[in-house]
């Protein structure tokens, strides 16, 4: 009979393996935050465009004026912080006011804690056209980084949105 050797690792070979792996990963961690960091700014630039956008189809589409405001409570036009989520809504009655909830077209939910959206206006209503009643407002994405690492949005009379992606936060 003919004994088999069997061939495994030995423990040094396996130690110096996990060695050049936990390298490796700690090498390529802060590209990886930055990254996961510029994702999170993309994505609420585009749900906020996106809003603005849908705000705008379904006031020409409905021949009503539709808002877009800050809501604190995802059921409400309430507060001034944009970070906290927001309501589009078509204005079925023309009263101006959110009469029931049938009224609203869409719900964006609370940023990241570490996403910070500033502007002087806390509501932006889109008339049967598309027109924004509050041209050239801006607002502003920014995160906990410093740099030219945030998103500047201008919104235009026309209801387009001028975007400036190398904006400087902090």
């Amino acid at each position: 009979m003919m004994k088999t050797k069997t061939h495994g690792f030995t423990l040094i070979e396996l130690m110096a393996t996990l060695a050049v792996a936990a390298i490796v990963v700690a090498l390529g961690m802060p590209g990886m935050r930055s990254l996961i960091n510029d994702n999170r700014l993309s994505a609420a630039t585009n749900t906020f465009v996106s809003s603005l956008n849908i705000a705008r189809s379904e006031a020409i589409k409905q021949g009503r004026n539709a808002r877009l405001c800050v809501s604190a409570d995802q059921a409400t036009c309430s507060g001034t912080d944009w970070g906290l989520g927001w309501l589009v809504w078509v204005d079925s009655d023309a009263d101006g006011v959110l009469d029931a909830p049938g009224e609203i077209v869409r719900i964006a939910e609370p940023l990241s804690s570490a996403i910070t959206v500033n502007s002087v206006q806390s509501n932006f209503q889109v008339d049967a056209q598309g027109a924004v009643s509050s041209p050239n407002v801006t607002l502003t994405i920014c995160d906990d980084r410093t740099g030219e690492t945030g998103r500047q949005l201008r919104i235009m009379a026309t209801g387009g949105v001028s975007l400036n992606s190398q904006f400087g936060c902090g």
